[in-house]
């Protein structure tokens, strides 16, 4: 846990793959985001998918396992279940999550867990690397409010994520199991000590706490300096709560520094890709449901096909060369790989006085 990092990229770790595409040779993505399903047994006022509406849909078993074994070809490293609703609503993602185990890919959860039941803990915890729960608070009511959803789901995600733990200590699995808020109007203050207290009890390796991020097509909104009536309750869990056992991450960097892009396109593209659950594959999710924006789909295409294509090229170039990245959300998921990229693209003069 004392090496466990939230903040920025780690494209560090694959400079044989950035040196590849600084030669402008082809690359397939270190990382995938997947959309199992559009629906969502909540509706959070924070989702940046809001506006979608949660048409619920679907990615068929099928085309899930298939993608994994891809991954394998290809050499992605690792996949997010998460995306446009919530991943547990797909069961398919069972059998995808038990394949992929079986062939040594990286693979992550983000749920808000009230679909976490005991059998779906012991099928799926062994093959993933980590779990991350969604709490927006401690208090059942303002959990109500927040997440949109009936009192008893707080109660079924607590339970739930207890269990969780407890089936991780018992069969000794390698899985960082953590709980994240988002910081915003509703919850900020005392209520972010309440969450970080309530996680250390449920026996989750971590809690992390870090900044709301608009999608420029949503309404709902927060002042960028909330944080600021936060600073003592943020270093009170550091202080407080934080040992050997259970971590405590305040995402400092994201709080303190404005979305400043150093960066004056985006260049980040061909690292991290986004699968939604129509089978659309999407250069990231300022784009979601943008046909023009859509490399390809995988009912119609395979997930090699696609990213091999000359449309799924054609649409990289025409952001890199055409879009403001000024105008695009807030830290959006690109927004550390292209910081980190910048350096090597334009790189300073007088490199060798380190």
């Amino acid at each position: 846990m004392k090496n466990l990092f939230l903040d920025g990229s780690k494209l560090l770790y694959h400079l044989p793959v950035v040196e590849k595409w600084l030669k402008g040779e082809e690359i397939f993505p270190v990382h995938v985001e997947i959309s199992p399903s559009s629906g969502c047994n909540q509706r959070c006022i924070l989702c940046c998918v809001d506006y979608k509406k949660h048409k619920a849909k679907n990615l068929e078993e099928a085309i899930l396992v298939k993608l994994v074994k891809d991954f394998k070809k290809c050499k992605v490293r690792s996949f997010l279940l998460a995306g446009e609703g919530e991943p547990l609503l797909n069961k398919g993602i069972i059998s995808m999550l038990e394949v992929s185990g079986s062939l040594g890919i990286d693979a992550a959860l983000n749920s808000n867990a009230v679909l976490l039941t005991e059998d779906v803990s012991k099928r799926i915890l062994p093959s993933l690397l980590w779990a991350r729960f969604t709490l927006q608070a401690a208090n059942p009511k303002l959990y109500a409010k927040i997440h949109r959803a009936p009192e008893e789901h707080f109660k079924k995600a607590v339970e739930n994520i207890r269990l969780a733990v407890k089936i991780k200590k018992e069969k000794k699995l390698n899985v960082t199991l953590g709980i994240q808020q988002i910081l915003i109007n509703e919850n900020y203050g005392e209520e972010v000590f309440n969450v970080a207290r309530l996680s250390k009890s449920l026996g989750v390796d971590y809690f992390v706490v870090k900044r709301f991020s608009k999608h420029p097509s949503n309404t709902y909104n927060c002042p960028e300096d909330l944080y600021l009536g936060c600073r003592d309750v943020f270093e009170r869990i550091e202080e407080e709560l934080q040992d050997d056992k259970f971590k405590t991450i305040v995402r400092w960097r994201q709080f303190e520094e404005d979305c400043y892009r150093v960066y004056k396109k985006c260049i980040g593209l061909a690292f991290i890709t986004q699968v939604l659950a129509d089978g659309g594959i999407y250069p990231c999710c300022q784009y979601f449901g943008n046909s023009k924006m859509r490399y390809g789909n995988l009912h119609e295409k395979s997930f090699i096909e696609i990213w091999k294509s000359q449309r799924r090229k054609r649409i990289i170039r025409y952001i890199e060369n055409n879009i403001d990245v000024k105008k695009c959300m807030t830290y959006c998921r690109h927004h550390s790989t292209n910081q980190f990229l910048w350096q090597f693209r334009e790189a300073p003069e007088h490199l060798n006085f380190i």
